[in-house]
């Protein structure tokens, strides 16, 4: 028999195999669940079992939802392409703890404390024994080109950090619900792997600009992040003083936005940090450039107070280009002096 024959009669034999183990190739949960599975083992002889529980491609600002609290988050490097993500929960991550120290995996109820790089060491085998299994499974399918070469990177120190450092723009979810030494114990593990940037032929097809592009990009302007915006009487306000401290929201940091100065909203976004700069992730899958809507009532008083203020010819027009301060010390300029009495 040839080397030609024989070739083909072995690629004949991979092809049913995996056809046999289902759609002619590996998916994704089913590649990396079977790489963790066969680190574990090799690695410690520990019997490791995923079973996937999701699978599911989403944009980075929803995706970073489905991380949850109290888990170990691990950025997953790569030299070309753009991170990953892993979660652990902190009984999985006990676990491994378990196994490296002790040499077998325990019952002992695990610590709730700040998780520490020495906690996302332990992982590292694991993440680095695993990620190239997975990859080598994947090899022969070249729309799984861009999971190659991906290893452990370094503790994320929450969600919102973890949200800083996803860059692209959509993430494959991978969930699995993990069972270690024969269900001593038991959590979920979540991975992210970005989605690969479009072809060019895809990039070909974005409409030109248009021919006042250059001139639009000229133009000024000015935008502000607000933070979140908070009600209280005008006498708390006039007494407020350096070192006053005002209570915001839970959830002022998510719900960040750059506005423009005439009040219309650009984008909304998180806030955060990065390289020890205060920092906005735009994105919440709203339309950009919208004006807040009044709701019901606040239009009715709107309408009414307009029909109290008499508009003429002789009212001079404000301007408010600039920034709101420079409009309040405008009209604060033009009022008269106040008495010092009020007169009943």
């Amino acid at each position: 028999m040839t080397d030609d024959a024989t070739g083909t009669v072995l690629q004949r034999k991979v092809q049913a195999q995996r056809k046999a183990l289902g759609g002619g190739g590996w998916s994704l949960s089913r590649a990396l669940g079977r790489g963790l599975s066969i680190a574990a083992d090799a690695l410690w002889g520990l019997t490791l079992v995923a079973r996937p529980t999701g699978d599911d491609t989403l944009p980075v600002d929803r995706v970073t939802r489905h991380i949850g609290d109290d888990r170990l988050l691990v950025i997953l490097e790569h030299d070309q392409g753009r991170r990953g993500l892993a979660a652990f929960d902190r009984d999985l991550v006990t676990g491994l703890i378990d196994i490296q120290t002790l040499g077998r995996v325990t019952r002992f109820p695990a610590d709730p404390r700040p998780y520490t790089p020495t906690d996302a060491a332990m992982t590292a085998p694991l993440i680095d024994a695993a990620l190239p299994r997975f990859a080598s499974m994947l090899s022969m399918q070249p729309e799984m080109a861009h999971l190659q070469d991906y290893r452990f990177g370094a503790l994320v120190e929450d969600c919102q950090a973890a949200a800083l450092a996803l860059d692209a723009d959509s993430y494959h979810l991978a969930t699995f619900e993990v069972s270690l030494a024969n269900d001593t114990r038991s959590g979920a593990i979540l991975f992210l792997f970005p989605e690969p940037a479009p072809d060019v032929e895809e990039l070909d097809t974005i409409a030109q600009p248009g021919k006042h592009e250059a001139m639009f990009k000229l133009a000024p302007v000015r935008m502000q992040a607000i933070l979140t915006r908070i009600h209280i009487p005008l006498d708390r306000a006039q007494a407020l003083r350096p070192g006053d401290v005002l209570t915001l929201s839970p959830g002022a940091t998510s719900s960040a936005t750059l506005s423009l100065s005439g009040g219309g909203i650009v984008a909304r976004g998180t806030l955060g940090q990065m390289n020890g700069f205060r920092a906005i992730r735009i994105g919440s899958g709203e339309s950009p450039l919208h004006k807040p809507d009044l709701r019901p009532a606040q239009a009715d008083a709107l309408q009414t107070a307009t029909a109290l203020v008499p508009v003429g010819p002789d009212l001079p027009k404000l301007d408010y280009g600039g920034s709101l301060d420079m409009a309040l010390n405008d009209i604060a300029a033009g009022l008269p002096a106040a008495s010092d009495q009020i007169e009943s």
